[in-house]
Formats: C-alpha cells, structure tokens, sequence
C-alpha cells in the first residue's frame, strides 16, 4: 500500500500518479510493466516513485485494491444494505450484473483484474490467494442468509459452496471476455449457470 508521502500529495498529483499506473499495467502484464514508464507518464522525478511505494508489487496491488472498491460501486447499494431481504439467487445475479456494468465502463482496470486472474506469474498468484478468502466470506455470508430465508437447503455445506462460488467467479472471465473484447451477451450463459446451481442438471422425475 502507498506510503504516507503519496497520500499527503495534491490530489492532482495522486490522481496522475495513478492514472499513469493504471494506464501501464492495464496495456502490459506484470512481468512487462516498467516503473520507468509510470514515472515518465506521470511527469515525476526520476526515483521519487520509492518515496511513494515499496516497489512494482506495491503499486500493483494498491491498484487491485482501486479495482475491487470501484467495482463494488457497481453493485446494487439498496440491495447489498438488506441482502437478506433478497432471494438468493435474485441476489446472485445482481452481482453479476454489476460486474458486467463494471466491465463495460472501465476498460482499462478491467484489463487489470484480468491480467491477476489469467497470469500464471508469482505475485499475481498471491494476490489472488489473499483474494479468495475475502470473497470465501463475502459468500458464506450470502449462503448463511439464503438458508435462513429458505432459499437453500439447510443442510449446505456452507465452506465448501462459498469457495465453489468463488472460483466460478473467477472462471466467468472466459465467457464475460471473448478476443474481440467484451461479450455483451455475458449475462445468457450467466443466468444459466445460475439456473444449473439453482436445479442441478438432473432430470426432475415423479417421486425424485
């Protein structure tokens, strides 16, 4: 995370320092990344960079940090405030949503979260093992309260569904992102994935 020195800058300045980051590793994958380039981007002295972060891996993880709080600006604020107010599955796809919306209006920081997701490098790696429990929780939380309003049986295995949960999200990038860019109909194969967890893929029979 930045150190004191870049969170007392002008606003002005931050926001270029950023902006210049975000444009770096949003066009190159970690590895290809140059602190040379942000510095230069961003019109700052050369080696004042170290006064602001540890390192490439310290500015790269502060930008994860800008990803994930910009895309929970995304969501359904109404209905992430009463969640258990919301039937599960609704709720499911509202996420969904939001991260789709997230995608269309922010390019260049979706570019970033995907270099995490489909990088196989090492800090990439640990930043999404430091991720998972995070959304582990973030899960559990929503089953617990599925359960509860009766949406899910009341036996679930609550770990184990929140972490399959988690690991769907991440392997939704393959149907939300094609080679031409983003899928605008990313939300089909979604709502029947939820509709598999929702039935299962066993066919309903008299006396099942």
């Amino acid at each position: 995370m930045p150190k004191s020195t870049f969170t007392n800058l002008p606003q002005e300045k931050k926001d270029r320092i950023i902006d210049a980051a975000i444009d770096e590793f949003a066009n190159n994958n970690y590895h290809k990344a140059s602190i040379t380039n942000i510095i230069e981007k961003a019109n700052i002295a050369s080696g004042s960079f170290y006064q602001y972060f540890e390192n490439k891996e310290d500015v790269f993880r502060y930008l994860i940090n800008i990803v994930g709080q910009r895309k929970l600006d995304y969501l359904d604020q109404e209905i992430m405030q009463r969640p258990d107010e919301i039937n599960f599955f609704v709720l499911l796809k509202k996420l969904y949503q939001g991260g789709l919306e997230f995608a269309k209006d922010n390019p260049r920081l979706l570019s970033i979260g995907n270099n995490v997701v489909n990088n196989n490098c090492e800090v990439c790696n640990k930043i999404m093992e430091d991720l998972k429990p995070q959304s582990d929780e973030f899960f559990k939380r929503l089953i617990r309260l599925g359960i509860k309003r009766g949406d899910l049986k009341e036996d679930i295995d609550v770990e184990f569904t929140a972490k399959f949960l988690t690991n769907i999200n991440y392997s939704l990038s393959d149907f939300f992102y094609t080679k031409e860019g983003l899928n605008e109909n990313a939300m089909v194969p979604v709502e029947a994935l939820i509709e598999i967890i929702k039935d299962g893929i066993k066919p309903k029979r008299g006396g099942d």
